[in-house]
């Protein structure tokens, strides 16, 4: 089975609501909470985004949310033969294509199963489920970004491709659970929420003409780059590959890392599911560094 892997972080909503709803419990606990208690998403706009289905819940001993399905409806026309009428009929009916979301709490990820066949587009599911979240948390005054983690090495790659660089954009989100991990990013990034109460920092560079340049051991960019390989942000750029082609912007959640694990469901139980979880771990874990 192969997956997807995004990181869920949480921030105070811009707007807060002014009867603010209580939670006892940590935000990932409360999300996982109005997901089990609100299971279809219809998506205000279409375009980037998908209705959704949640079922099929799996839960750990402590109660925890493990794993759930994840579908979407899609509109069938079946043949069937009439005996009266001696005649073929086509009827439309409605099928309910699923994929295996697995939810690890301790990392604030989700591992989404990659089939094509169910979802084309994963950034629109992630995006979906970021909306749907969203909706749910703004009585409690929390949003939340649901960002896939990425490969340093694919940035590199598309700045050797594009002959022109016209921008470089990163935004890194304030932590609230990286510990350690880079801490004198972490503790900027914090002095910052601090300060001016920001959820994300923007870092912007550029050259009009196409010519900005930048090479790989720029320490101010790879410790951006590092922090977005853990699922803390996002980066784009603006270029284009001769002075014939179009200009084109190509962002980091085009390119969401993969793991993939031999382990298959036989029955979708619990166990199978933490097992899967256990091996794949190891891919994204901020508390194994």
């Amino acid at each position: 089975m192969k997956f997807y892997i995004a990181r869920l972080s949480f921030f105070p909503s811009a707007q807060q609501p002014l009867f603010r709803k209580q939670f006892e419990g940590s935000p990932i606990e409360l999300a996982e909470e109005l997901l089990v208690s609100n299971t279809q998403y219809i998506p205000e706009r279409k375009r980037g985004f998908v209705g959704l289905f949640f079922g099929g819940f799996r839960f750990g001993d402590d109660g925890r949310l493990l794993a759930v399905k994840l579908g979407k409806a899609k509109e069938i026309k079946i043949q069937k033969y009439d005996r009266q009428t001696k005649d073929f009929l086509e009827e439309k009916d409605t099928s309910y294509p699923f994929v295996y979301m697995l939810w690890d709490r301790d990392e604030q990820v989700i591992l989404l199963e990659k089939k094509t066949t169910v979802f084309p587009k994963y950034e629109n599911v992630l995006r979906s489920i970021e909306d749907h979240l969203n909706r749910l948390l703004m009585d409690y005054g929390l949003s939340v970004s649901i960002v896939p983690i990425v490969e340093k090495r694919n940035f590199w790659k598309y700045i050797y491709t594009y002959k022109f660089i016209y921008e470089i954009c990163f935004k890194l989100y304030v932590p609230n659970l990286f510990g350690y991990t880079q801490k004198d990013l972490k503790e900027l990034l914090e002095s910052y929420k601090d300060k001016y109460n920001t959820m994300e920092i923007l870092t912007q560079i550029s050259n009009k003409n196409g010519h900005l340049r930048v090479v790989e051991n720029d320490p101010e960019i790879n410790r951006n780059l590092e922090w977005i390989e853990k699922g803390g942000g996002e980066w784009y750029i603006t270029g284009k590959k001769s002075e014939k082609t179009k200009k084109v912007k190509i962002k980091s959640t085009q390119d969401a890392k993969t793991t993939t694990t031999e382990v298959e469901f036989e029955n979708y139980t619990a166990e199978e599911v933490k097992t899967i979880i256990e091996s794949l771990r190891g891919e994204y874990s901020l508390k194994l560094q």
